[in-house]
Formats: structure tokens, sequence, C-alpha cells
């Protein structure tokens, strides 16, 4: 097998480390070291749907297997079901996935056994350090082999979250992008007896519909009209590789992430006295006050989700939130899962018998931009920029963050590309133009 395809890394997880574009053979490599950094014997691989997907596996599963160690293949899969398996079986795991990103990329999310994320900080930087003692071997062409392990990961789910909890009456539309959550849904319908219509559940890596990223509105616009002109409960659309969720309500508006944090964490309150909410820096400080003001202890923490996991693990939190629809579950090995926070919601639902839309409502949130996304020259100098136009001092954890009496925004460089993120709250729409007028004329 040759080993000349350039696999574009646009995966946060290994883009910062190992750059942008990447050959097999780089991947043979990353596998090999991988498994050596690792101590368990056997490793779990997981892949989303993506046209390059047999390839990569050919790669990766070479170099783990030319050092002597065994793999266990799940298959096409949501990366949450490759987290999860990896906390039940204790096992390492690769999913092979560009979450997002279109059709030509692809990448590798690694975490350690017991769904312990490998990140910059915490492993990826070893393994890339370690490749240039490695030499290239053979790709040989993976065998599959059925497996069961699917069976485990839906009773996980199931003892996590009752069917019996669920209304089944409950309607809701669901966006699956052609994405990874096809290759599961249709037995997860059938344990919760959803009601639901479906959108784009086929899996296909050539993304034939719209690109598999529900950050951006314009892929949410069949998702709304489904939800509007059916008079859904809610609808939800998955990301590429099912990882993240971003959910409608009832009357066709986009509930963001910090929306989704404030009722998740409330609704968990309710039966944990002692809650303990990790969420990252562009977090709603209004969705912060609403936990607040319940005495739900929280706790600031950089973005990306080695870092989240890394926090909740330390502080033994029950519960995480990010701006950009991850959510992550002590019960799920800190891990992050887009399927527990459907079910989550149709718990929410079915319990308190309220329409998603009165839910959000009586949070009372002020306006908001959402994630804007500005391609930079230079990251670093752009934000130099923007601390000369604001008064006051700025907070660094991640970027940059302001607190103003009337509006608050945070600007981060993304992890992938070289563009600014920023997000801006303000007490009127009048005050967010101003400040967003501000930042974008001045980067």
């Amino acid at each position: 097998m040759t080993n000349n395809l350039d696999i574009i890394f646009k995966s946060y997880d290994i883009r910062g480390v190992f750059g942008d574009s990447l050959t097999l053979e780089d991947a043979y490599k990353i596998g090999y070291s991988f498994s050596q950094f690792v101590e368990s014997e056997t490793v779990l691989i997981g892949h989303d749907g993506r046209i390059s997907n047999m390839k990569m596996l050919d790669a990766v599963s070479s170099g783990i297997k030319n050092n002597g160690k065994s793999i266990l293949y799940v298959g096409l899969v949501p990366t949450d079901v490759v987290y999860s398996l990896s906390g039940l079986l204790n096992l390492p795991g690769v999913i092979i996935t560009a979450s997002h990103n279109p059709k030509e990329y692809n990448g590798l999310k690694l975490c350690n056994s017991g769904a312990v994320p490998i990140g910059e900080q915490s492993g990826l930087l070893d393994i890339k350090n370690n490749i240039k003692n490695i030499d290239f071997g053979e790709i040989i062409s993976f065998q599959i082999e059925k497996n069961n392990e699917l069976d485990l990961y839906f009773e996980h789910i199931q003892n996590l979250v009752s069917p019996a909890k669920i209304n089944d009456k409950i309607k809701f539309g669901v966006d699956g992008g052609n994405g990874a959550i096809g290759s599961i849904f249709d037995e997860l319908a059938k344990i919760y007896n959803f009601n639901c219509d479906e959108l784009y559940m086929d899996v296909d890596g050539n993304f034939p519909n719209h690109p598999a990223d529900p950050s951006n509105k314009e892929n949410l616009q069949e998702i709304i009209k489904l939800v509007k002109d059916n008079n859904l409960d809610f609808g939800v659309a998955f990301d590429g590789d099912a990882d993240r969720a971003v959910f409608i309500d009832d009357v066709g508006k986009v509930v963001s992430g910090s929306m989704m944090t404030a009722l998740i964490a409330d609704y968990l309150s309710e039966t944990n006295d002692n809650l303990k909410v990790v969420y990252n820096v562009n977090v709603s400080p209004h969705a912060l006050s609403i936990l607040e003001s319940k005495e739900i202890s929280l706790f600031r923490c950089k973005v990306g989700h080695s870092n989240i996991k890394a926090m909740m693990k330390e502080l033994d939190a029950d519960f995480g939130g990010e701006h950009s629809a991850h959510f992550y579950y002590k019960d799920n090995y800190f891990a992050d899962s887009a399927i527990l926070t459907l079910l989550m919601l149709m718990s929410i639902v079915s319990e308190r018998d309220e329409k998603v839309s009165s839910m959000i409502d009586k949070y009372n949130f002020p306006p908001s931009s959402g994630e804007i996304n500005f391609t930079v020259d230079d990251v670093d100098n752009s934000l130099e920029k923007i601390k000369t136009i604001f008064n006051g001092n700025f907070d660094e954890l991640d970027g940059l963050s302001y607190f103003d009496e009337n509006f608050w925004f945070n600007v981060r460089g993304s992890n992938t590309e070289p563009k600014l993120r920023v997000n801006i709250e303000a007490s009127s729409q009048k005050i967010l133009d101003e400040v967003l007028e501000k930042i974008s004329t001045n980067i």
C-alpha cells in the first residue's frame, strides 16, 4: 500500500502539535508512538464516516500492531461511543475524525484508559517527540472483525438515562448532517421509542446536503424549518462525529451552548445540593449568574475538551458546559456526549411538561452575538490591538475576556485556524452592535 495520501488535520487534538498536513506514514508513526505511550496492551479504535477513514485506519492500526499491541475495533460510531467504551473497558482509544470539518479533512482524537484525555500538555507532545525514534513499517489493510461492545455502550446509556424517564409523546426533529450519529440512531430510537422526524441520517462522508457543522446557523435552516412546519417540541443537529449537538426550541430559535449549560445544570441541581459545574471562558456571564443564584459551585476553565475533562476529574465535578455546545458528565467518565445531552433534554421536558422555549424564556437572557469568527493575518497581533481600544483590565486565562457594567466579551484565537472567535453579551442590542463594530474594525 502506498502512503502518498496527504491527509489534512483540522481536528484540534492533533493539528496544534503535528501541523496542518500529515501523510499516511505520519499517521502510522502516531499510531506506533501512541501505543508506546499508553500502558494497555489493547487499543480501542473507532471512526466516523469520512471517505479517507479506511486508509487512516490501515495506517494507524499498522503502527499499533507493529509495536506488538492488539486492537479492539468498534467500527463506525460517534466519538462519544469510544469515550464511553474507553471508560467502561478501561482501555485507551483512538477516534479517526475531523469532527465538523469538510470531507477532505481527517484527524485523530486520542484518549488514555478510562477516557482520560490526551492533549498538548498531557501526552501529545511526548507522542510527537518520540516519532523521530520510529522507523516506518509496512501498512497492512486492517481486517475488520465483528464485536459486541456496542451492546455495552447501550446498557451504559440506559443506566444513565432510563427509557422510563422519557415521555414517548415528545416529538422532535433530528438532523444528522450525514454524520456518525446515523450509525447508531436507529438502535437508540428503538430503545427510547423516539417519535421524531429525521433529516440526513444516512452516513455519507461526502456530506452531500450541508456541512456537518451546527455551529454555523446556515446549516440549521432546514432543522429550524422542520420544527416550525411540524410544530415539534424541539430539534437537534449533530456535527460530523456526533460529539456536539445544537438544539432548536419549539418556536425555531437556536438554544445556545450557554443556555443549555444553564438549563441542564439547573435541572441537575434539583437533586444535588452540592453540584459542581466546570465551564469555559466564553460561557455567558448571565448563565453563570443564574447558576450562582442557585448556589451551584462554578469553576472556570480554558476552552477545549482536554482542559475541561482534566479539571472536572480533579474537582470531581458533576457537569461541564461549553458555549460551543459540548457537554460533559461525571457519570460518563467526565467525557462529553451529545447523545446523553439529547436524552437529558428529553428527561427535562418529560418531567417538567413544559415547552423548551418557555423554560429558556424564564432565564431572561440578554442579547448575545453567538460565536462570530474573523479570519486574521496574525492572531496575537489582533489581540494586542483589541487591548488598546477598551479601558480597564482584561482577563487573559484564555484569549481576552472583558467585563463592563453593560456588556461582556471574550475574544480568543482558534486552536485550528487563523481566526479570532468573538462572543459578546450586552444589556441591549444597540450596545452589542457597538461593541462588535469596535472590535471588528480594529483587528
